[in-house]
């Protein structure tokens, strides 16, 4: 197996790669249009909220700490991992990348950083969103799944797997948000389409 030290270093630079489309959309992008005020925010979901900031906060927590490469850590390092898993994590992690931006660019200016219903909000039915109705849950989970893959490191596979169980919940609360905004309209999409992955057609 490589030197971890190299793997570390893919990490940051992978990670760099994800925040520059990320980042873009979400803190740089808004600035160019006028902010538009919600109609609707969205409350609170509950346990599966709690269980999301705990994962997340493992998640990185953990993260950080192999970074770091302290060696009182390397207890949760796996032993005897096959090193082309590393490079399975790789493939996903860059498979998802550019995913992102196609679906930040499919949402524009409907994009928000939370639930929340804008006044002149639309439905978004194409592009990205044409068979999957919350393709950015997916490729966000994806993305960390491939990075825990590439760490060889369980506590931040655990933690990974745990980020993505709530958003099953997250799902169901803006669904609910969106029906409730669009009614048949919603529904409609919801029938011809999968929630995180294409429906499987005869």
């Amino acid at each position: 197996m490589a030197d971890d030290v190299f793997y570390r270093v893919l990490l940051i630079a992978l990670y760099a790669m994800f925040f520059g489309v990320r980042g873009y959309y979400r803190f740089l992008k808004p600035r160019q249009v006028e902010p538009e005020p919600a109609e609707v925010e969205r409350k609170a979901f509950g346990k599966a909220e709690a269980v999301m900031i705990f994962a997340i906060l493992g998640y990185f927590g953990s993260l950080i700490l192999y970074l770091l490469g302290l060696s009182w850590f390397d207890w949760s390092q796996i032993s005897g991992y096959p090193e082309s898993i590393r490079w399975i994590g790789v493939v996903i992690v860059l498979g998802n990348i550019p995913l992102l931006g196609w679906i930040h660019r499919t949402l524009d200016r409907q994009y928000s950083a939370c639930l929340r219903i804008k006044e002149s909000h639309l439905l978004i039915t194409e592009g990205a969103y044409a068979r999957v109705r919350h393709p950015m849950y997916t490729v966000l989970n994806a993305f960390s799944i491939g990075i825990s893959l590439l760490t060889a490191n369980f506590m931040i596979i655990g933690f990974a797997i745990l980020v993505a169980i709530p958003f099953h919940f997250v799902a169901q609360k803006e669904e609910q948000m969106l029906l409730e905004t669009f009614g048949e309209r919603y529904s409609e999409y919801m029938q011809r389409t999968g929630r995180f992955f294409p429906r499987l057609r005869k």
